[in-house]
């Protein structure tokens, strides 16, 4: 399994910078963060601990300041939301980002959970989810492929193409689940993932029935094989939620997520609290008691 953990929402770069630094010091395998675009002063945030005034980061342009910043640990924006972007723009992005890391970025994208960031960015958050599935098959193309041609619902290319492309294919993940509910996918994201993405990132809610994660990986699986791909290369991430466990549980929570058939393991520290020196010792402990099991 791969092992890591998430960006707080840090205001000051210096802080990020540190904090990055050092969660690649301790040897963590990845990072991931959020990102978003917008929000209004009328947004319905799905938790209070979520404000207008949070240092909302654009997904792509943390991930090339990352990939100056670090040199070894996997850069992870979770989620990028997909449906506020142009396609081409997002390829393009998302391959500047992959090149630059020298091939250390893993996509997670979703449909995203604020309506009014969609309107926004003069999205009709009504066509969020087919929307989604036409621009990921884009980008696979425009990553892959000179020039596309390309008659859409959403979207229309002619000839179109972007220089240079990844050096590499870049994994594309999906997460799913509503924050302030259970944190589970529907079974029209299940299916979702099972066709297009290369693996699936649990949100950290989900963390509070590790039972039902459990059903909701096989269900995943399932769902992998019968769209004729290989389930054995799909990916899960599970999360552990910081403040909702103890360094005591640490190691058998690790081990439960291995019997689901977990291949990464994402520590939720994002909104966990403290200060930079803080949140490093809490990974430093996590690190430390479960070691044995990297």
């Amino acid at each position: 399994m791969r092992f890591g953990c998430d960006i707080p929402y840090l205001a000051a770069t210096d802080d990020v910078r540190r904090y990055v630094l050092g969660v690649e010091e301790l040897g963590y395998h990845f990072v991931g963060y959020a990102g978003h675009l917008a929000c209004t002063l009328d947004t319905a945030f799905p938790a209070p601990f979520f404000t207008f005034d949070e240092p909302w980061r654009e997904a792509f342009t943390l991930g090339a300041w990352l990939s100056a910043v670090t040199t070894r640990i996997e850069i992870n924006p979770a989620m990028v939301l997909l449906p506020l972007y142009p396609p081409v723009l997002a390829a393009k992005q998302a391959a500047e980002v992959a090149n630059l890391s020298g091939g250390r970025l893993r996509l997670a994208a979703s449909v995203g959970w604020n309506t009014r960031e969609c309107e926004t960015l003069g999205v009709d958050p009504r066509t969020r989810g087919a929307r989604f599935e036409e621009q990921v098959t884009l980008l696979r193309r425009l990553w892959s492929e000179r020039s596309v041609d390309h008659e859409g619902r959403f979207f229309t290319l002619a000839g179109a193409g972007i220089s240079p492309r990844p050096a590499q294919p870049i994994p594309v993940w999906f997460g799913a689940g509503r924050v302030d509910g259970d944190g589970f996918p529907t079974d029209a994201a299940i299916d979702r993932a099972a066709r297009l993405a290369d693996g699936f990132k649990f949100i950290a809610p989900s963390f509070r029935d590790l039972d039902r994660v459990a059903r909701v990986t096989a269900q995943l699986r399932e769902a992998v094989a019968g769209h004729g791909r290989d389930p054995d290369a799909f990916g899960i991430e599970t999360r552990i939620i910081a403040q909702m466990s103890t360094p005591e549980e640490w190691p058998a929570l690790v081990e439960r997520c291995r019997g689901l058939g977990a291949t990464h393991v994402g520590f939720a520290n994002r909104i966990a609290g403290g200060t930079v020196d803080e949140a490093l010792a809490t990974l430093a402990e996590f690190q430390r008691r479960t070691a044995e099991l990297w």
